[in-house]
């Protein structure tokens, strides 16, 4: 929902140096939308996304923050649906991938 483009980047579901994500770089159902910030925490797999896109955080994350720019950031987003596109929705087969890498 943050609509300043330039703080904004193309994610990928599965990361280019993941050696699954050779076949699917191009795949645009491999990728997200996501502010840097959420960008980060994503490609660190520290949130998710699951089966109906709504945001998920991981073990480690709860576990390790309790501060108030985690509620703000993360906590308070938990269970939310993301925008998705009008086409080419995020693939699940490739959520499902980036969920089990993590702690979720």
């Amino acid at each position: 929902g943050l609509d300043i483009r330039t703080v904004n980047r193309a994610s990928h579901i599965i990361g280019w140096a993941d050696p699954k994500g050779k076949k699917i770089r191009m795949d645009p159902r491999n990728g997200l939308c996501l502010s840097a910030t959420y960008d980060a925490a994503f490609d660190r797999h520290l949130i998710s996304l699951d089966e109906d896109y709504r945001v998920i955080l991981s073990k480690d994350l709860k576990e390790q923050h309790s501060n108030d720019s985690f509620e703000q950031h993360f906590k308070q987003r938990e269970g939310q649906v993301i925008a998705l596109p009008q086409a080419y929705k995020p693939l699940q087969k490739y959520l499902e991938v980036h969920r089990k890498t993590g702690t979720f």
